[in-house]
């Protein structure tokens, strides 16, 4: 097991710690700081230990822990310490996200981008789901039948959908991407429920997503996502006919 390089220069030190701390992580976890002590669990050392091992203060320790937690691979537990943890997908969406703004993307290209992405989960799913896979699908479904005059709940359960047909694909980098779209989108799902008949149409079209997964038929099932993904396309366009391409605001209300 590789330890990681103690001996940093003398500038940017805390940045250089980093560094060397998510190699480290990435490569063996905590227990590449343990040299013969006992671990909790995926607990990195104390900021003490961690600065007579790097021979600097604990306040450049400090930082470098909070750039390290930027980069999402720990978490720090007040009064506990840091925990390695896995980056999540909002952390890449939230790095895209700014991109588009940035570059003025238009929601043609990113439905377009979310097409490719989820056109092939569900043909992948078509093929690989497994029966635990499709109990999620279903009790997904259930649920917002259940809550179906729940904005917040059918938003949150129409994208646990999407990402539970990107995880039944059975390819983690692709369900990886699957979910940091669907997060990224999620404003969009927010959008098009406003449109009139749009719950009872999305849950109509999730079945039938799901159903052809269970068939094994990756055909059918791309022909499925394709169908509501273009209504999907529809209603946003309905929205911004009506409302404009104003944002929602933070507690997801339409504009007046």
């Amino acid at each position: 097991m590789e330890s990681p390089n103690w001996e940093v220069k003398r500038t940017n030190l805390y940045e250089q710690i980093a560094d060397s701390l998510e190699k480290a992580i990435l490569q063996s976890g905590a227990g590449v700081f343990a040299e013969g002590e006992t671990i909790i669990e995926d607990k990195l050392p104390s900021e003490q230990t961690l600065a007579v091992k790097f021979g600097v203060s604990r306040t450049v320790i400090r930082e470098a822990l909070k750039l390290v937690k930027e980069r999402g691979l720990i978490e720090l537990r007040t009064g506990e310490g840091s925990y390695i943890t896995k980056p999540r997908p909002d952390a890449i969406s939230s790095v895209v996200s700014r991109m588009i703004l940035m570059d003025n993307v238009s929601d043609d290209e990113i439905f377009s981008v979310r097409g490719i992405l989820e056109i092939a989960a569900c043909r992948l799913a078509a093929e690989h789901a497994e029966s635990s896979d499709m109990e999620r699908m279903q009790s997904l479904l259930d649920a917002m039948k259940e809550h179906w005059q729940e904005d917040d709940a059918i938003i949150s359960m129409d994208t646990d959908f999407h990402i539970a047909i990107a995880k039944a694909s059975k390819n983690k980098l692709l369900g990886m991407l699957v979910e940091a779209m669907t997060v990224l989108i999620r404003e969009f799902i927010r959008k098009t429920i406003h449109t009139p008949g749009a719950k009872a149409d999305g849950m109509m079209r999730h079945a039938l997503i799901m159903d052809a997964i269970k068939s094994g038929d990756p055909n059918a099932a791309e022909v499925a996502i394709r169908n509501h993904l273009e209504v999907s396309r529809q209603n946003i366009a309905w929205y911004t006919l009506h409302y404009g391409s104003q944002r929602t605001d933070a507690e997801g209300a339409v504009p007046k």
